[in-house]
C-alpha cells in the first residue's frame, strides 16, 4: 500500500539518517519493523558505534555523482547493465534498483552492513516531513533524547516553534509539517500492540 514517510536517525545532535519509504508507512508495519530493531540491543549498539561515520548527501556529492557518472559514459541518466555494476559499487546507498529489494524499515539492517566503511554518505530526504499532505508518518530515532516518536501527517493544526519541524514550514501550503503523535524512551519501549493502538488513536 502507498503509505508514505520517513525514518530519521538522530546522534549528536546532527540528523544522520533521513530515508524516505514509498509504502507500508502505517505504524503496524514500518513501526512495528523499527521498534523490533530497537529491542534487539545488539543492533541498536552496532548502529550507534557505526553512525558517526554516516553523513548526508550534499551538493558537492551531487556535483561528484554527476562527474563520475560523466567518466563512466552516462549522459541521460539511464545506466546500461554494466554502468550499473560501476554505480553500485561507487555509490552503494544510491543504488535505486538495490533499494527497491529492501522492505520497510530495512534501512537500519542494511546501514549494519557497512558498518566496517570509513565513511557512509546517504541520500537526504529530511524535507519530506515538510508537506504533511504527502508525508504520512515520519519515524524518529533519536538518540540524544533517547527517544523513538512518532509523527502523523495530514497536519492542518499548525505547528510551534517546540516542533521538531519546524523550521521546514514556509507559510505556502494549508499543511503543516508533521505533528507529533507519541514518543516513547528507548529503554521503556511497548510492546507491538500497544505501539500500533498509541500510534492510531484518535
Amino acid at each position: 500500500m502507498g503509505t508514505r514517510s520517513l525514518t530519521v536517525v538522530a546522534q549528536n545532535h546532527e540528523v544522520k539518517v533521513a530515508r524516505y519509504e514509498q509504502s507500508d508507512g502505517y505504524p503496524q508495519a514500518l513501526g512495528v519493523t523499527l521498534l523490533r530493531f530497537l529491542k534487539e540491543p545488539a543492533c541498536v549498539e552496532i548502529l550507534q558505534e557505526t553512525l558517526p561515520k554516516v553523513r548526508l548527501w550534499n551538493q558537492e556529492d551531487q556535483k561528484q555523482q554527476d562527474e563520475f557518472l560523466h567518466s563512466i559514459g552516462c549522459e541521460n541518466g539511464i545506466l546500461n547493465p554494466k554502468q550499473k555494476e560501476e554505480f553500485q559499487k561507487q555509490y552503494p546507498f544510491r543504488y535505486r534498483e538495490r533499494f527497491g529489494k529492501l522492505k520497510e524499515g530495512q534501512i537500519l539492517e542494511h546501514l549494519l552492513e557497512f558498518r566496517n566503511e570509513q565513511e557512509i554518505v546517504m541520500s537526504n530526504d529530511y524535507e519530506f516531513a515538510k508537506d504533511s499532505l504527502f508525508c504520512e508518518w515520519v519515524y524518529v530515532i533519536d538518540f540524544d533524547k533517547n527517544t523513538f516518536e512518532v509523527y502523523k501527517g495530514f497536519n492542518t493544526l499548525g505547528i510551534s516553534e517546540e516542533d521538531r519541524f519546524f523550521s521546514l514550514y514556509d507559510g505556502n501550503s494549508d499543511y503543516y509539517p508533521v505533528k507529533i503523535k507519541q514518543r516513547f524512551p528507548l529503554d521503556n519501549l511497548p510492546d507491538e500492540d500497544e505501539f500500533v493502538f498509541l500510534c492510531k488513536k484518535p
